[in-house]
């Protein structure tokens, strides 16, 4: 099993935001500017839709008037990134394309940009993560 270690001089970062409208911006700004150089314009721009695809599930399903906390780790061979909120959590299905429901193709573009991703429970909240390969 390979082992995965962070990239020195970038360390994780971390941040807290309201759980307002205005959070999947500010968040999909922050993100960008922390992963700043290590991603390809493509890889970037997936960031940018995936960090907006998360933050606004979390201002649907979590709970109001609560904050979105954001955590960003440039590993060694990869962008890892939690959106952590006080949901109640969610039975991820992001292969289901046959809702009758409008949306719910959000997680479906989140397994096809990522290497890998998945939903954990912690303290009553609900992080949902993600790794992103630096790529071009």
């Amino acid at each position: 099993m390979a082992v995965t270690v962070e990239i020195p001089g970038r360390p994780r970062q971390t941040r807290t935001l309201d759980a307002l409208p205005t959070a999947v911006g500010e968040a999909r700004r922050w993100a960008a500017a922390v992963a700043g150089d290590l991603l390809g314009p493509e890889q970037a721009e997936n960031l940018r839709l995936i960090i907006s695809e998360l933050v606004t599930n979390a201002l649907r399903h979590g709970d109001d008037g609560e904050q979105i906390d954001l955590a960003v780790t440039p590993k060694s061979e990869f962008l890892c990134v939690q959106v952590t909120d006080d949901g109640p959590g969610l039975a991820p299905r992001p292969r289901a394309l046959d809702t009758e429901e409008h949306g719910g193709y959000g997680l479906f573009f989140v397994e096809q940009l990522t290497r890998r991703w998945g939903v954990t429970r912690e303290n009553r909240r609900t992080r949902v993560w993600f790794e992103l390969d630096y790529g071009t």
